[in-house]
């Protein structure tokens, strides 16, 4: 059996915030945008990081299952890039939120990484690969 992790769905606060963070910090494609009515509110935004899609979902209409737990809390996301340090000083410029880890760090395994957060608390590690394909 063959199998390939394609999409993930987030629940999120703040939809505009969320896809704003996607979109111009993680550099996303936003593919589709979707509303029950039109002129509404957005109920699920589609965003694309190469093959992989991020479906994001407004968190409110399901409240009763966050009620004991927040969105984002456990989640650690990775993304690999050709140029940690420079998307780095990216997400500097851009203002993102980088309290999880500071600089750019080597580590044991081979990659050189730091963490940052979205709005929502969900985390990624931002990754280059510098282990000679050992993680590919």
């Amino acid at each position: 059996m063959s199998a390939q992790v394609t999409s993930v769905f987030l629940y999120v606060d703040d939809m505009q915030k969320s896809i704003e963070f996607y979109n111009e910090i993680m550099g996303a494609e936003i593919a589709q945008l979707h509303a029950e009515e039109e002129g509404g509110p957005l109920t699920l935004a589609i965003l694309r990081i190469g093959g992989f899609s991020m479906m994001l979902h407004p968190q409110d209409e399901h409240s009763e299952e966050f009620a004991s737990n927040k969105a984002g809390l456990g989640i650690h996301i990775q993304i690999r890039v050709d140029d940690v340090d420079a998307f780095y000083s990216h997400c500097l410029d851009e203002g993102a939120m980088l309290s999880v880890s500071g600089e750019p760090v080597d580590q044991a395994w081979g990659w050189r990484e730091f963490a940052l957060k979205d709005p929502n608390g969900y985390v990624w590690s931002i990754y280059q690969d510098n282990s000679g394909g050992q993680w590919t």
